[in-house]
């Protein structure tokens, strides 16, 4: 067996928020606190929780449904990391050129291109994933390519357009486009979506065609993160209920700035949706997450009272000191540092895919597990009708591409990544909800050390956001609208650029539908 690797860093991700353009959100499972000496809850379909959340969410349970395990095992922790970790930088991986797939006598190649260059623990799980398909099936050889999602996405789309040196397996880059161009191939038969989370199957459809389009592996909830002792050396309490009003969050990054920290870490150097995280909490907050959906992917006109008042209200933080003074050019990983190892930000809005680059070793831009940051809720707006509501949605997945030589190989591998075990590794690893369903018993791996060290991390995500309504909006969006959005309000708002009323009609003047 021959198998070859190569990392690739560059810069962005594009935020693939993969769900059906017209389907209604779908609730995303709950967050439940791992427990001391048993493993962490199966990953039952989408529930309350801190994953994406739908525009109108199922009315909250008393105790909310468990998610796809989002525990961490019980094992003994690892040596102590150290409390404060110098002066760890992010160093991405050195770009290379991808290796060419290089037939092995006797063996069929199947080529796989995967985002997720710099995040370890997810690499560990998809290299896991491909050495036992491997081992079962040893006419099989696998060479699998890491990228950061940017320039894997303009690869994909140069090797398609070219029509050859494609890869067979692709992270979902640029889905919809794919899509409609007739390059991916339709799992519809192939996955067993018993197997998975509710919402999978619908996340993977598109209103202009018949089929399913991708694998789900992971799900992401939209929150907020704060650092408690720079909180306790400023005096700045967190309620009670865990929820400032918008006009206290504006007082919070007010003394923030005033002693020298960013409000929030979040920077928008390589990558085009950072600055949109508290639009998107607002707005989930305002009017549900099916009609946030709208709003973001260019369905209906910015021109409304709930996103105005969202806008001036950015705009009132911007002036109070919001953002780092590098928010035009500090890099996803960059500020995962300076939120965690510098500590330069008080607070920082990001979804659950947290932990896969900050729960790694130090030395390579991880944190240390006793920096124990705490959770809010979104600040609560005027007007909100659906504060119990948490933005969700579903990880980057993986798409298989009909340039392949050996399609029913490429379905077989994401079909045969659908077992039980691997969510069970996913979550145990990373740290963050499956979209694959296990049980927390049978499945959950005996031999992983060290993941027991960021039970904290379950703990308050659980005294949080527990009982909180999570549901999976649609994200799929036409390219001008995106560009659109990406300059006036990713960019603009935040650097002071443009206006709340230049910005909005910059992006309704590209708007995916006519108004």
């Amino acid at each position: 067996m021959v198998r070859k690797e190569a990392r690739f860093l560059g810069i962005a991700l594009l935020l693939v928020l993969l769900a059906a353009c017209a389907a209604p959100p779908t609730p995303v499972p709950p967050t439940p606190v791992p427990p001391t000496a048993a493993p962490p809850a199966p990953t039952q379909a989408p529930a309350a929780t801190s994953a994406p959340a739908a525009t109108q969410p199922p009315a909250p349970t008393a105790t909310p449904p468990q998610p796809p395990p989002t525990t961490a095992p019980t094992q003994p922790p690892p040596t102590a990391a150290p409390t404060k970790a110098a002066v760890a930088t992010a160093v991405p991986p050195t770009p290379t050129n991808p290796i060419p797939a290089t037939p092995v006598p006797g063996k069929k190649v199947i080529t796989w291109w995967s985002h997720w260059a710099n995040e370890p623990l997810k690499r560990q799980v998809i290299e896991t994933i491909v050495a036992d398909y491997e081992a079962t099936h040893p006419d099989v050889d696998i060479i699998l390519t890491w990228w950061d999602a940017p320039p894997l996405q303009t690869a994909v789309k140069a090797a398609l357009t070219a029509g050859q040196g494609a890869p067979d397996i692709s992270t979902d880059v640029d889905l919809d486009n794919n899509v409609k161009a007739g390059w991916v191939l339709d799992l519809e038969s192939t996955l067993p979506y018993d197997k998975f989370v509710d919402g999978v199957k619908i996340a993977g459809t598109f209103p202009h065609t018949k089929g399913v389009y991708n694998f789900e592996i992971g799900v992401q909830a939209l929150m907020i993160l704060y650092n408690r002792e720079i909180f306790s050396k400023l005096g700045i309490q967190v309620p009670a209920n865990n929820q400032f009003t918008k006009d206290q969050f504006v007082d919070v990054v007010k003394k923030c700035n005033a002693a020298g920290y960013a409000g929030v870490a979040d920077a928008v150097g390589n990558r085009n949706y950072p600055a949109l995280f508290p639009i998107w909490a607002a707005m989930t907050q305002l009017v549900g997450r099916e009609k946030q959906a709208d709003y973001d992917n260019g369905m209906t006109s910015w021109n409304t009272p709930e996103i105005r008042q969202v806008l001036n209200w950015l705009e009132q933080l911007r002036v109070a000191g919001m953002w780092p003074k590098s928010v035009a050019t500090m890099t996803i990983d960059e500020f995962h540092v300076y939120f965690h190892t510098q500590q330069k930000a008080c607070m920082l809005y990001v979804p659950s895919w947290y932990s896969g680059r900050a729960f790694k070793p130090v030395a390579e831009g991880g944190q240390s597990p006793e920096f124990k940051f705490g959770m809010m809720k979104y600040p609560l707006k005027d007007g909100a009708k659906f504060n119990n509501t948490l933005w969700a949605a579903f990880e980057s997945g993986y798409m298989a591409l009909k340039t392949s030589k050996n399609p029913d190989i490429a379905k077989d591998i994401l079909k045969f990544a659908a077992q039980p075990k691997y969510g069970a590794l996913w979550t145990a690893l990373t740290q963050i909800p499956s979209a694959i369903k296990y049980d927390p018993v049978k499945d959950w791996p005996k031999d992983l050390k060290g993941v027991d060290q960021w039970k904290w991390y379950w703990e308050e995500m659980d005294r949080v956001y527990a009982g909180m309504e999570r549901a999976v909006g649609p994200g799929v969006s036409c390219g001008d609208f995106v560009d659109a959005r990406t300059a006036a309000i990713n960019e603009g708002l935040p650097q002071g650029l443009i206006t709340v009323d230049e910005a909005i009609k910059k992006v309704d003047a590209k708007l995916c539908v006519k108004k």
